[in-house]
C-alpha cells in the first residue's frame, strides 16, 4: 500500500467515524426510534429527581415559611417549587408520548391521542399558570439573565407540549407515525434540559458557591443522550453549548464568599476569576471530550445494531435471490390489506424450468429467476405485491384490469430471457374476498395453475366453482388421511389376475379405495395424486398393506380360498418410510406366508433411482418376496432396469398395445417383449385387458397372466369370496 492509499483510507475512516456516510432509511428510523426509547428512561430519571426536589424544597423552605406565617405574592409553593413542577409535568408528558409511540401496535390511535392530550394538556396548563412565577426584581446582569432563562424555560415547555398534542392529532388523522414530530419533541425536551442546566449553574456560579457547575454538566449529559445523531452534529452541538456557557461564566460578576479574602488571593498572585477559570477549565474540557466520545460510541453502536437488524429484517421479509418479498411477508401484508376490490391473487409458474436448470446449470438458473422476478415486477407495476414463493413459483397481488394483456406480456418477456430454451408461464388466479386468509387464497390460485399442467394452449385459468369443489376435496383428503387410515375409510379392493390359458384365478392386485362417511365413494384419481403431491401417500399405502395382511390372515384362519396378493409401492413410499421394516412388521404381526405377497415397483421409479431403491429392492429379494416390475411400456422404458434388477414378473401396460388392431408394429413388439422377459427368467402379466381380441392375442403370444375389466373390476374381499363361492371366479390349483 502506497502513502496516498494509506492517507486515503485513514481519511475515509475518520470521515466514517464522524458520521459522514450514507445511512439507509431503516438505519435513520432505527436511530430516531432509539432516541425516543431513550427518552422514556431520561424522563423517568427527571420525574424521580423532580419529585425528590419538590419534597426537599417543601420540607426545607415551604413548610417553615408557612408555619412562620410569612406571606408572599404568589405563595410559597409556587415560589420555591414551580420549576420542579414544570419539569415533572413536562417529563411526564414526554414519557407518555414515548410510551404510546412504542405501543402503537397495541394501542388504538384514539387511545394514544387521548393519553397524550391529557398528559401534555396538564403540562401546558401549568406553563400558562407559570406566568405568575416570581421573577427577580433585583438589578444586575446575573438577575436579568436568570429571568430571561426562566422565561425561556416556560416558552420551550409550552412549545414542547403543543408539539406533542399537534403530533398526536396528526398521527391520529394520518394513521401513521411521523419522524419530524418525534425529532422536534426530542429537541425541545433537550433544550429544556440545557436551559435549566445553564440557569441553575449560572446562578450558582455567580453566587456564594462558585464551584457549582454540576447541574449544567448533568443536564447536558441527559440532553446529549437524547440527541444521538451523527457524531459531527453531536460535536458541533456539544462544543457550541460548552463554549457559550463558558463565555457566560468567564464574563460573569462573581459574589466572593467571605472565606475567600481578596487581599489574600492578591498576595498569592491570583485573582478570584483566574482561580476559578484555571481550576475548572481542565475538568470542563475533559468532560466535553468525554461526553463527545460517549455520543460517538453510542451512535456507532446503535448504527451497527441497526445495520444488523436491517439485514435480519431483510432476510425475514425478502427473497435473497430475487429481492422480491418472500412468501411470509406476502401473507402478512395481504392479510392486513382491507382494499381488495378489483384485485386478484396470481400464482405464476414457469414451465420447463427444470430443463433449463439441467442444460444451463444452477448458476444460470438463479440468474434467470432474478430476471424473471424483475420482469414480473415490471409487468404488474409498482402497486402490485410480488413475491417468490419457492423454486420457479411466484405470487402476485395486483389489479385485475387488463389481466389478459399483462399475462401475455409476461409470457413473451419471460420467453425472451433465453430464446434457445422454450420457457412459458402458467398462471392461476383467485379473487380473494374480504377477511379471507392469504395462505388459503394463494393455495387456490396455485390449484388453478396446476389444472393447466397438461394444457398447451392456455396460459391462464381462474379459480371457479368446479375448481372450488376439487380444491375442497383436496383439502379434505390432506386433513383426513390420518383419521381415514385409523377408521379404515381407506381399504383394499382386489382386482382378479387370471391365467391366460384357462382364465382361472391365480392372484389379485390390491387397489386403494376411499369410502368417506360424508363424501361417499372416492376413486383413486380423487385422492392418490393429492397424497403424492403432498408426500402423504405412504400413510395410505401402509394402511392398505396392513389391511391386506389382515385379510390374508382372516382367510387362512377361516379356511377360505386364498390367492397371492400384489401390492404397489411407489418411489415416494421408499423415501417417506422404511418399506422393508413396515412390510416385515405386518407380515410378522399377522403371520402371513411371504408366498402370498408380491411386491410391485414401477419401472419409472427405478429408472430415476440414485441408490436408495436399489438397496431396498435387493433387501426385499433376499428376504424372499416376489418382485414384480410394474407398468413396463407405459413410459420411457429403460432396458437398464431389466439388466440391473432381478424381477420375477414383468407387468406390461396395455397402453403398449394401444391401437394394435390397426398398428402392424404393435403385435411383433409385444411378442418381442414377452420373449425377452422369458429369456431373462421373468414371467409376464399384461394389465388393462378389456376385449376378447386382446385376450386371444396375448394368449397366442404366450403372455402367462392377464388382468383387466374383462376379468373383473376391483372389488371388496367379501364380494371376491362370494364370486369364488358361486363359481364366477374359479381359483387355479397353480398359483405361482
Amino acid at each position: 500500500m502506497n502513502i496516498k492509499s494509506f492517507f486515503k483510507r485513514v481519511g475515509r475512516g475518520f470521515a466514517d467515524l464522524l458520521g459522514f456516510h450514507k445511512n439507509s432509511k431503516y438505519v435513520n428510523a432505527y436511530i430516531s426510534d432509539t432516541n425516543i426509547r431513550s427518552s422514556i428512561f431520561m424522563s423517568a430519571v427527571v420525574i424521580i429527581l423532580e419529585i425528590w426536589l419538590i419534597i426537599r424544597q417543601t420540607h426545607d423552605e415551604v413548610i417553615p415559611k408557612w408555619q412562620s406565617g410569612a406571606t408572599t405574592k404568589n405563595g410559597w409553593l409556587l415560589t420555591y417549587t414551580s420549576v420542579f413542577f414544570l419539569f415533572l409535568l413536562t417529563a411526564l408528558s414526554v414519557m407518555v408520548f414515548a410510551l404510546t409511540y412504542h405501543r402503537a401496535k397495541t394501542l388504538s390511535p384514539r387511545a394514544r391521542l387521548i393519553a397524550n392530550c391529557i398528559a401534555s394538556g396538564a403540562a401546558l396548563g401549568f406553563c400558562i399558570f407559570g406566568f405568575f412565577e416570581p421573577y427577580s426584581n433585583r438589578e444586575g446582569v446575573r438577575y436579568v439573565l436568570s429571568n430571561v432563562l426562566l422565561a425561556t424555560l416556560y416558552v420551550i415547555a409550552a412549545l414542547l407540549t403543543i408539539t406533542i398534542i399537534a403530533g398526536s392529532v396528526h398521527a391520529y388523522k394520518a394513521k401513521s407515525k411521523s419522524r419530524a414530530w418525534n425529532i422536534t419533541v426530542m429537541i425541545l425536551f433537550a433544550a429544556m434540559l440545557f436551559t435549566f442546566g445553564v440557569k441553575v449553574s449560572y446562578s450558582d456560579y455567580t453566587s456564594s458557591n462558585p464551584k457549582q457547575m454540576i447541574c449544567f454538566l448533568t443536564m447536558v449529559l441527559y440532553g446529549a443522550c437524547l440527541l444521538i445523531w451523527r457524531p459531527y452534529i453531536s460535536i458541533i452541538m456539544n462544543t457550541g453549548l460548552f463554549i457559550m456557557f463558558w463565555s457566560l461564566l468567564a464574563n460573569a460578576t462573581i459574589s466572593v464568599p467571605t472565606e475567600y479574602r481578596a487581599d489574600v488571593l492578591a498576595s498569592e498572585g491570583y485573582t478570584f476569576g483566574a482561580m476559578v477559570k484555571d481550576g475548572d477549565l481542565v475538568n470542563y474540557i475533559t468532560f466535553l471530550i468525554s461526553l463527545t466520545m460517549v455520543c460517538i460510541s453510542i451512535y456507532h453502536q446503535r448504527r451497527n445494531e441497526a445495520i444488523k437488524d436491517e439485514e435480519l429484517e431483510y432476510l425475514a421479509n425478502y427473497d435473497e435471490l430475487t429481492h422480491l418479498y418472500n412468501f411470509q411477508h406476502f401473507v402478512r401484508t395481504l392479510n392486513t390489506m382491507h382494499e381488495r376490490e378489483g384485485k386478484i391473487v396470481l400464482f405464476v409458474n414457469i414451465s420447463n424450468f427444470k430443463t433449463y436448470n439441467d442444460q444451463r446449470g444452477f448458476d444460470a438458473g438463479n440468474k434467470f429467476l432474478q430476471s424473471a422476478g424483475r420482469v414480473i415486477s415490471e409487468v404488474f407495476g409498482e402497486d402490485a405485491l410480488c413475491c417468490r414463493q419457492s423454486d420457479d413459483h411466484f405470487l402476485v397481488f395486483a389489479d385485475s384490469l387488463d389481466l389478459d394483456k399483462k399475462i401475455s406480456d409476461l409470457d413473451q418477456k419471460i420467453g425472451r430471457i433465453d430464446e434457445d430454451i422454450p420457457l412459458q408461464v402458467r398462471v392461476g388466479g383467485y379473487r380473494i374476498v374480504f377477511g379471507e386468509d392469504a395462505r388459503r387464497a394463494s393455495d387456490k390460485a396455485r390449484y388453478a395453475c396446476t389444472t393447466l399442467a397438461n394444457d398447451l394452449t392456455n396460459r391462464y385459468r381462474e379459480y371457479d366453482k368446479k375448481m372450488h369443489d376439487g380444491y375442497h376435496l383436496m383439502q379434505h383428503v390432506i386433513h383426513s388421511i390420518d383419521i381415514a387410515a385409523k377408521e379404515e375409510w381407506v381399504r383394499p379392493y382386489y382386482q382378479p389376475v387370471v391365467w391366460s390359458e384357462d382364465g382361472t384365478l391365480c392372484g389379485v392386485e390390491a387397489l386403494a379405495r376411499w369410502i368417506d362417511p360424508k363424501r361417499g365413494f372416492l376413486s383413486p384419481g380423487q385422492f392418490v395424486p393429492t397424497l403424492e403431491a403432498t408426500k402423504l401417500v405412504h400413510k395410505l399405502d401402509a394402511r392398505i398393506l396392513e389391511s391386506v395382511c389382515r385379510d390374508i390372515r382372516y382367510c387362512l384362519d377361516n379356511n377360505m380360498p386364498i390367492v397371492p396378493v400384489s401390492i404397489n409401492f411407489s418411489r415416494l413410499d421408499f423415501e417417506l418410510m422404511d418399506v422393508v421394516d413396515v412390510l416385515e412388521g405386518y407380515v410378522k404381526q399377522y403371520s402371513v406366508p411371504k408366498d402370498y405377497l408380491h411386491v410391485e415397483i414401477t419401472e419409472s421409479a427405478l429408472s430415476d433411482d440414485e441408490g436408495l431403491l436399489t438397496k431396498k429392492v435387493q433387501e426385499l429379494k433376499s428376504l424372499g418376496y416376489a418382485l414384480w416390475l410394474d407398468d413396463f411400456g407405459s413410459g420411457y422404458s429403460s432396458l437398464n432396469v431389466l439388466k440391473d434388477f432381478d424381477f420375477d414378473v414383468m407387468k406390461i401396460d396395455m397402453k403398449f398395445l394401444s391401437g394394435f388392431e390397426n398398428n402392424p408394429k404393435a403385435r411383433p413388439l409385444v411378442e418381442s417383449v414377452i420373449e425377452m422377459a422369458k429369456r431373462l427368467g421373468m414371467r409376464t402379466l399384461t394389465e388393462g385387458v378389456e376385449t376378447s381380441q386382446e385376450r386371444e392375442f396375448l394368449s397366442s403370444a404366450n403372455c402367462e397372466r392377464l388382468q383387466g375389466y374383462l376379468f373383473g373390476k376391483a372389488i371388496p374381499l367379501e364380494t371376491l369370496q362370494e364370486k369364488i363361492a358361486n363359481g364366477e371366479l374359479r381359483v387355479s390349483e397353480k398359483l405361482l
